[in-house]
């Protein structure tokens, strides 16, 4: 496996010890799980983390001068929209036994968040002599760090939903769900997509508010109905009033269609957008079959 080799000293790993991420406020925290089916990208996402830095040892290891001030930070970045930052910076000046809270919108959230938790120069530091060449000299060297990563998926994370009465809104009373697709793909993907549950079916409503612990019977519903709508997506996205328009926005970071795009790419192992319309022109009813499969080999890899 290849490694990172860099041009400075570092400190042994244990001089930044950090116990596992949780998640949740504090009269109520778990874990923080490798895939997050419950996520919902309208709420906040608060986690928190112990960290213990061994300041001395770490300036030992780097050779740097005592008293040189480290930081702590943690830095995000998440996959699907694309977004990144800096949630928490704590200057380090001696050994520090830390609780470090973040809180994330779940707006700028989707597909994988990576965290960092890093311990890093926190200022300059002139060299004195041409036997300090190999110590960090320069603010923001990242000394050692932590990496954790969580899968954000599952139905709240896809789309707000609302539930509603179905006739009122010019729906089929017999129909179970319904999708809002909006006439522009470069809309925010949070919030440009709406789901509909008819209010009438119980059933649905249920097993969508148990959606992070469903029965299977439950769970099989929710992936046809969430079958169904990402049939509808990609159907949205390859109809020619939509195709150029979501081709051109599809570099707009957190745009709906960036997240078509990418849909696509991966139902249909990386082929372009026109690939698959011309696919599916071609053989609709074949292409129909190729997309059945596609959802369902996802979902299997997914499970």
């Amino acid at each position: 496996m290849a490694r990172d080799v860099m041009p400075f000293l570092r400190p042994a790993a244990h001089v930044l010890k950090t116990s596992p991420w949780e998640i949740g406020d504090a009269q109520d925290t778990r874990p923080l799980p490798l895939l997050l089916p419950d996520w919902d990208p309208q709420a906040d996402l608060a986690l928190h983390r112990h960290v213990t830095v061994d300041h001395r040892q770490a300036l030992a290891d780097c050779r740097l001068p005592a008293g040189t001030p480290l930081a702590l930070v943690v830095d995000w970045h998440s996959s699907a929209a694309h977004f990144a930052g800096s949630a928490f910076h704590r200057r380090v000046v001696e050994e520090s036994e830390l609780t470090v809270r973040i809180r994330l919108s779940g707006a700028d959230l989707g597909g994988t968040l990576v965290l960092k938790t890093r311990l890093v120069l926190a200022d300059d530091v002139p060299r004195i002599d041409e036997g300090e060449r190999f110590t960090p000299c320069h603010a923001g060297e990242i000394l050692c760090e932590d990496i954790s990563e969580v899968r954000l998926e599952g139905s709240a994370s896809r789309f707000p939903i609302s539930v509603i009465d179905f006739p009122l809104y010019g729906f089929d009373a017999d129909a179970r769900w319904a999708v809002g697709i909006p006439e522009d793909p470069v809309v925010p993907v949070v919030g440009g997509v709406r789901l509909y549950l008819n209010r009438a079916d119980t059933e649905l409503v249920t097993a969508a508010t148990r959606a992070s612990a469903p029965t299977p019977l439950q769970r099989r519903l929710l992936d046809t109905m969430y079958d169904d709508i990402a049939r509808q997506l990609v159907e949205a996205s390859l109809r020619p009033t939509w195709r150029d328009a979501v081709i051109e926005a599809a570099d707009e970071p957190g745009s709906l269609a960036e997240s078509l795009v990418v849909l696509i790419s991966n139902l249909f192992r990386g082929e372009s957008l026109e690939a698959v319309a011309v696919r599916r022109n071609a053989e609709p009813s074949v292409f129909a079959a190729a997309l059945q499969g596609a959802l369902r080999r996802t979902r299997q890899e997914n499970a």
